[in-house]
C-alpha cells in the first residue's frame, strides 16, 4: 500500500506518491488466506503525528496499524 499527496483545491493534481510501500503483506495472517498477500486500506486516523491504518488482510481479517506520519512522509517524492 502507498501513499499520495494531493491538492487541497484541486485533488486531481497529484504533488507526490510513496516511492516505497508504507505498509505491505508480511504477517501470516497477510499472507495467508483467501487473497494471500494483499492488504487494502479500509480508512486511516490522524492522531497527534501518528496515522493509524485500518486495513484489511487477505480479504479473511481486519488489523490496524500505527504509522508516524513521519514515515509516511519519508517515502514521498
Amino acid at each position: 500500500m502507498g501513499a499520495v499527496l494531493l491538492d487541497l483545491e484541486d485533488p486531481s493534481k497529484v504533488i507526490a506518491r510513496s516511492r516505497l510501500p508504507i505498509l505491505e503483506p508480511e504477517a501470516a495472517y497477510e499472507v495467508n488466506g483467501f487473497f494471500g498477500k494483499v492488504v487494502f486500506s479500509c480508512g486511516a486516523l490522524l492522531l497527534d503525528q501518528t496515522v493509524r491504518m485500518y486495513y484489511g488482510a487477505a480479504d479473511e481479517v481486519m488489523a490496524v496499524a500505527d504509522i508516524p506520519l513521519e514515515d509516511i512522509l519519508s517515502t514521498l517524492w
